[in-house]
């Protein structure tokens, strides 16, 4: 018991900066490692006795030895002991004893969590007592920060790393930020849209600091760029600096926190080729479905307009001649028309949203020629979407050099780009107003036709979407070519240098072209709906090309020191840079076509425009660093950046922008020796004030357009017009951080975690004012004039361990950030007053010291907070016991729904009181299914716009969340990643998906078709009955506004939680693989967004909206090979 209480002692006193590093050195084990069985000393005979034997290994010897740590002799309790690449293992016993046969002239490898893996060469020496050394390299794991690297035990501000290397190995990623979603403490990544092409990504760092761009700084090896031009496959890192210690030193672009992307480099040894494929199935992860079949539609929208006390759309006679043919689909009318298409009942989500097979190939090379290191990568992707247009076909091409000129100087070239083709096709059409009106009653495409508007009862604008989406030509062409040469000399007294060159030229072409003719018709009726186009039409066809280019260059030069003395470690740098962007665009178009097919602009008659403008911006900087650590102790650090920037007026050009840092490593102290269960503990605390220029170039100037049209005499000349105001004093907002963290490591490193607190106040923020009527012809300049305050805290724990084969993993991280805006125009007054005249008054201020609408920028409340009215809430008794009406006893919850209900609303107008928005009691007032609003100021108005009051939310969660694990067992591995965020609201109120303000001619929601209020107090029998529905009445959208009054009812909650993926993989033996000339292979399954724990009801709660394209699942299957 000694020996073990001594063993457990020693196993744990490896340090938190060894733990990070040993999961990938257990990880590259285990893959060589596959197929080992677990044993125990006394289970060693078993073992021995199925070791693998070779015709050419014909002579197996036992060995028998200990295994102990070489720095103070303790076993070293179940380390790995095992015939190199072959499944022929044991485990030590509990004395680090072990005993194993195997064949003369084979490998032996040892190897344990935290120590420096050993081979030893099997020769007849049948006893081996075998040291294995901690792997003190992991102490010195660095981990990348600004235009440095630094030993993650020493920092002393709030940065998070994710290795990429390992994530993209296998999901069928389209954008780099579908990885990094609950990856990391703070770093909020919401994919808000999923068009190929155009994925939305919601990012931010510890929440919204600002009005203006809250978006981070994101530099992909030194250069600005966005997470959707990185090819997922080239990155090897990630991190993420989230606090003014780590992002002061970006000084004018830090306020919003940092992401740097290290991609992958040259290796230096043999040649390595490794190809990486996999194949997709794309389907929709949720659909928002409508009402197909179209005689229930038809009803629908007679009830909708007979309950606004109007004339029914439809006709009896044309619902029934739709349910007899639909009992009979197959049926032929007298053209040979089956009555599926003539009488249609049309799911236009089945009709547009199909499954489709998306690819992906990687082939990267890597390798060494004497002095050089290169690495060469290219990627072809195809992503089809879900949707039969507008796929994207994309290609990545990637170098990367190194040449060790001497043994000082290094000279390298990183280069890379990409070109997306995608052809144009108006996808718009799904989630704008011609989707809505896409109604059941239309047939999408028959025998080379598109079908149209059936029956002359129908809205005559009724639209057919998939005609509208192909109803476009032409394409979205990208390119984008980066270069960075850069060369870095080390020179004596541990100075280093570098220099680097950054370059990049975007180009965006986009072309539209009419289609062809597409004939629509009336299959039912029998009629054509369009024609082709006469000559006099084609003379008023136009061709539309419009192309944006940016370029940009930044120099980098980077003067850097490390050394230590004694005790003293010593770190400082020093440099300068200077960028330059600038771009343009230009619109043209020609009209005049000879022919439909001739798109070139010299085969067009008459120009119609040209536009075109241009811009630049540029900035310089001076920055550096120092760090100091003591006796791997007490630790202090110092940044400042030096920020010039064009975007402001020749005095507010220059910031300047500090950050001071500090931390303790208590675990370090004598003290704490005797704490054996303990590896890290490190206390750290900043400060640090950071700037943002994320405005426009030119806002500190007046603008002037060439729209004016000025009189002279008789003649109307054109001539300029200043549109915009200056405003020279314009500056830069700054941020203020101050940081607390905690980061510890126990139990062997094998738990670990940190923690941080931070308070960010962010003053000077750019925001234009309101200007008055006068002056509606002007844009007012943007000014200094709000401050927000962001208060947050995160934390990160993770647990990895190995048992014999078996090595996992539990990782979770959260955040939490609540934001308020602390000065703006002045706080809000709604309250009641009295005049000079001794009247009481209601004062509402609202619409002088805020700006927006349903949602709401104003003195202390979080940002863009709902700002809307409440539904009504009241007891249900009605009337007082003397039978005069109870002010507090309607419906309880606002919906009027019984005869007693109606009553009540009746004597509370007998009695004077309002309701709004309809004001009256009808059919085409308020009516049953109707809800009311409350009265909050008490005026005896109920849901007029005193009545709003503040949510306590925003479409903004508050809370972010990750949880990945990860498990292995042979060469079988399994790993899952779920994200999640909670504190949300979103408006969900959408024509055709769950408003109940119907219109002739547009969708109706399957949901709230088959689940909605009615009542008709004339005919209480109505086998229509529902007066228990949550969903009000259907009122006809253009006549009724009681359900569209802006009301927390249309809130709905957008937590949710994700399962991001899951995916499982096998890798292949290395003695199977050897034989046919390969190192590693693997085959996995990959499942993206397989599961949505949610109660929101629309499409995606992480869009942040009910509505757009859909977003998909992903089932994925794959191979990687390493030759």
């Amino acid at each position: 018991m000694k020996q073990f209480q001594k063993a457990r002692k020693s196993n744990r006193s490896l340090t938190m900066r060894r733990a990070s590093s040993v999961c990938a050195a257990t990880v590259s084990a285990l893959l060589l490692s596959t197929g080992i069985s677990a044993a125990t000393a006394s289970d060693a005979a078993t073992a021995t006795e199925h070791a693998a034997m070779t015709a050419d290994q014909a002579v197996n010897v036992t060995i028998r030895g200990t295994v102990i740590d070489a720095s103070n002799s303790d076993p070293l309790i179940n380390a790995i002991v095992k015939q190199k690449g072959t499944s022929n293992g044991v485990n030590t016993n509990i004395d680090g004893k072990f005993s194993i046969s195997l064949p003369v002239g084979s490998t032996l490898e040892i190897s344990y969590l935290g120590y420096v893996t050993q081979e030893i060469k099997v020769t007849n020496n049948t006893t081996l007592e075998v040291q294995l050394k901690p792997d003190d390299q992991l102490l010195d794991e660095v981990v990348v920060v600004g235009y440095a690297a630094q030993k993650k035990v020493n920092l002393t501000g709030a940065v998070a790393s994710v290795d990429f290397t390992e994530a993209t190995n296998s999901r069928p990623m389209t954008t780099m930020g579908a990885a990094l979603s609950g990856m990391s403490a703070g770093l909020n990544v919401m994919q808000t849209g999923g068009k190929p092409n155009s994925e939305g990504l919601n990012v931010s760092i510890r929440g919204l600091g600002t009005l203006n761009s809250a978006g981070p700084l994101i530099l992909v090896d030194g250069m600005e760029a966005s997470l959707n031009e990185v090819n997922p496959n080239d990155v090897a890192t990630v991190s993420i600096l989230k606090d003014a210690a780590s992002c002061a030193i970006y000084g004018n672009r830090g306020a919003n926190g940092v992401i740097l992307i290290t991609t992958k480099r040259g290796k230096d040894g043999k040649v390595n080729v490794t190809y990486s494929g996999k194949f997709s199935l794309n389907t929709p992860q949720k659909i928002i479905r409508q009402v197909s079949n179209y005689a229930d539609y038809m009803e629908m929208i007679n009830e909708a307009y007979t309950n606004n006390d109007q004339a029914a759309k439809f006709s009896q006679a044309t619902i029934k001649e739709w349910r007899d043919a639909s009992a009979n689909p197959n049926a032929l009318n007298e053209n040979g028309i089956p009555n599926y298409v003539t009488h249609p009942n049309t799911d236009w989500y089945d009709t547009l949203y199909k499954k489709q097979w998306m690819q992906e190939h990687t082939v990267t090379l890597t390798g060494s020629e004497k002095r050089t290191e290169y690495m060469l990568s290219g990627t072809y992707l195809h992503n089809p979407g879900i949707i039969d247009a507008a796929g994207l076909d994309k290609f990545y091409l990637r170098t990367d050099l190194l040449s060790h000129v001497t043994k000082h100087i290094d000279v390298g070239m990183r280069a890379w780009g990409y070109h997306n083709d995608q052809r144009r096709d108006d996808l718009s059409q799904m989630w704008d107003i011609q989707m809505q009106k896409s109604t059941p009653g239309i047939y999408p495409y028959y025998n080379g036709l598109y079908g149209g508007q059936e029956t002359s009862e129908e809205e005559g604008t009724v639209s057919n979407v998939l005609l509208n989406i192909t109803g476009e030509h032409g394409y979205y062409k990208q390119d984008k070519i980066y270069v960075n040469p850069y060369v870095e000399i080390n020179l004596p007294l541990g100075l280093h240098f570098s220099s680097n060159f950054y370059y990049d030229n975007y180009r965006n072409n986009h072309k539209w072209t009419p289609s062809p003719f597409l004939q629509q018709v009336s299959f039912n009726r029998g009629i054509e709906l369009n024609y082709d186009r006469t000559e006099a039409n084609m003379k008023e066809e136009a061709v539309y090309d419009w192309e944006q280019y940016d370029r940009s260059w930044k120099t980098t030069n980077v003067l850097s020191f490390n050394n230590r003395f004694g005790k003293h470690e010593i770190g400082a740098l020093a440099g300068y840079e200077e960028f330059r962007k600038w771009g343009g665009s230009r619109d043209l178009s020609k009209k005049g076509m000879t022919d439909i097919d001739l798109t070139d602009f010299d085969s067009m008659s008459t120009a119609q425009y040209i536009y075109g403008s241009n811009w630049e911006y540029s900035s310089r900087s001076w920055f550096g660093r120092i760090n100091y650590a003591f006796d791997g102790k007490y630790l202090a650090e110092v940044n400042m950046r030096y920020d010039g920037s064009s975007r402001f007026a020749k005095n507010n050009r220059w910031g300047f922008f500090p950050s001071f840092s500090a931390g303790w490593r208590i675990s370090e102290e004598n003290f704490m020796k005797s704490i054996d269960w303990l590896n890290n503990l490190k206390i750290r605390g900043s400060w640090g004030k950071l700037g943002n220029n994320s405005i426009g170039n030119y806002e500190w100037q007046a603008l002037y357009s060439p729209d004016a049209k000025v009189s002279f005499g008789d003649k109307l000349t054109s001539g300029l017009r200043m549109y915009k105001f200056a405003n020279a004093l314009l500056t830069w907002e700054s941020t203020e951080v101050t940081n607390i963290g905690l980061d510890f490591s126990v139990l062997n490193n094998r738990l670990w975690g940190t923690i941080d607190v931070y308070n960010k106040n962010t003053d000077g923020i750019l925001y234009r004012p309101t200007l008055s009527s006068m002056l509606s012809n002007f844009t007012a300049p943007l000014e200094n004039l709000a401050e927000v305050n962001n208060k947050g805290a995160e934390f990160t724990v993770s647990w990895n361990d190995r048992v014999g084969d078996w090595s996992y993993s539990v990782s979770a991280n959260a955040s939490v950030n609540r934001n308020r805006v602390t000065k703006y125009k002045g706080a809000v007054i709604q309250e009641w007053q009295t005049d000079a005249n001794g009247n009481r008054v209601w004062v509402n201020n609202i619409g002088n010291v805020s700006a927006g609408g349903n949602t709401r920028v104003v003195e202390g409340h979080e940002m863009n907070e709902w700002y809307l009215l409440n539904r009504y809430q009241g007891s249900g008794s009605h009337f007082n016991a003397d039978g005069s009406v109870n002010i507090n006893g309607g419906p309880k919850d606002g919906m009027i729904r019984t005869e007693a209900d109606m009553k009540w609303l009746q004597a509370m107008v007998d009695a004077g009181y309002r309701f709004y928005p309809t004001q009256g009691i009808g059919k085409g007032r308020i009516w049953y299914g109707d809800y009311i609003y409350a009265d909050k100021n008490g005026d005896g108005i109920y849901g007029n716009d005193d009545d709003r009051t503040f949510q306590g939310s925003s479409s903004m969660p508050k809370v972010y969340f990750g949880l990945q694990g990860f498990v292995q067992w042979k060469g079988i591995d399994m790993s899952m990643a779920w994200s999640g965020a909670a504190g949300s609201k979103i408006y969900y109120f959408q024509n055709t998906q769950n408003s109940t303000n119907i219109i002739h001619g547009y969708g109706i929601g399957k949901e709230i078709g088959y689940d909605h209020y009615f009542f008709d107090p004339e005919n209480p029998n109505d086998p229509r009955t529902n007066i228990n529905s949550a969903n009000p009445r259907f009122v006809t959208g253009a006549d009724n506004g009681q359900q569209k009054a802006a009301s927390e009812y249309h809130l709905q909650n957008g937590d949710y939680f994700k399962l991001k993926n899951l995916t499982i993989g096998y890798t292949l033996p290395a003695n199977w693989i050897n034989k046919i000339y390969m190192q590693n292979v693997r085959v996995y399954a990959s499942f993206e967004n397989l599961c949505t724990i949610t109660k929101f009801k629309g499409l995606d709660p992480e869009m942040m909206s009910g509505d757009g394209y859909a977003p998909y699942r992903t089932y994925a299957f794959g191979l990687n090979v390493t030759f």
